[in-house]
């Protein structure tokens, strides 16, 4: 195809929609009236000659052309952006918009502290906050829907796609003060004997805890999981249960004095918390400019 006549501002569209999946929220991202959205999408489709984008309960989902289209059109958008920026990013004076998943358990060790030096610091800078989702983070980086993912745990993942560990986190092991286990050191036959709280954010219901007992021949009782981690002190406070939960974590329940946190009586690995992001973003300013302010955050934690 020949672009020469093709109006380039139709791709920034494309871009928009690819990436929030909404007219409304691409009208948004790209300050443009909805009818304008619109209109921009009608064109694309006659120029492509495909729908692109159809209208579903959740949204505009694109089709498999427009997959096709996403990262190579995201690339160029990109390059051409790094290409007319400056080379410096001031986070004082200038404006930029994030998106980052972030695990429940990232969000609330490092957003707090990262909403405090956003409002000091950069207050052109706005942050937007989706779930971080393992099995779809390739494609949310690849289609540009988000600029990073943090959490741990990351599997392999293709060489286009970039990571650095921000801290390590150690479990503990939480229950309520008149439990009858509360005491300096919890023993192992009366941990694995006792009930269990189990904490999954993905629903699958097996944790590394669980698959070190099972290569021990052991398996916990757990009458309750959840994949809300905000309500595990509500229920550990009412219930004597047991919970295993990042370190961290538990410190952030210091509100709930009926709790106590004891050692795990079973060696657990260190989890790795670490943010990713896609190798086109290397060396955007703005982006260079965020993964530092995390990393400075990250040592304080």
């Amino acid at each position: 195809m020949n672009i020469s006549g093709m109006d380039l501002n139709l791709l920034v569209v494309f871009d928009a929609i690819m990436s929030e999946r909404s007219v409304t929220g691409a009208s948004r991202k790209i300050h443009l009236t909805q009818p304008a959205v619109s209109n921009a999408l009608t064109r694309l489709r006659v120029l492509l000659k495909d729908d692109l984008f159809v209208r579903a309960s959740s949204g505009m989902v694109p089709t498999p052309r427009a997959f096709e289209l996403a990262s190579p059109i995201r690339n160029a958008l990109m390059g051409i952006e790094t290409a007319l920026n400056p080379t410096d990013f001031n986070a004082k004076t200038q404006n930029y918009s994030f998106t980052m998943a972030v695990t429940d358990y990232a969000a609330a060790i490092i957003l707090p502290k990262l909403a405090e030096m956003l409002e000091r610091d950069a207050p052109g800078i706005d942050l937007r906050t989706v779930p971080n989702d393992n099995e779809e983070i390739i494609d949310l980086l690849d289609s540009h829907q988000v600029d990073f993912a943090i959490g741990g745990c990351y599997p392999p993942y293709p060489e286009r796609l970039r990571y650095e560990i921000l801290f390590e986190e150690s479990y503990v092991c939480l229950m309520r003060k008149t439990h009858k286990l509360a005491k300096s050191e919890v023993g192992y036959d009366d941990f694995v004997s006792a009930k269990h709280l189990r904490f999954t954010q993905s629903g699958v219901a097996t944790s590394i805890l669980d698959k070190i007992l099972a290569k021990q021949g052991v398996k916990r009782r757990i009458p309750l999981t959840v994949n809300q981690f905000l309500v595990a002190p509500l229920i550990i406070q009412s219930t004597d249960t047991l919970m295993v939960l990042a370190k961290r974590l538990v410190d952030t329940f210091q509100d709930f004095q009926s709790l106590h946190q004891v050692k795990v009586p079973v060696e657990l690995p260190k989890v790795e918390v670490m943010m990713m992001w896609h190798n086109r973003l290397g060396t955007h300013p703005a982006h260079e400019w965020m993964r530092l302010q995390l990393k400075s955050i990250c040592k304080n934690i």
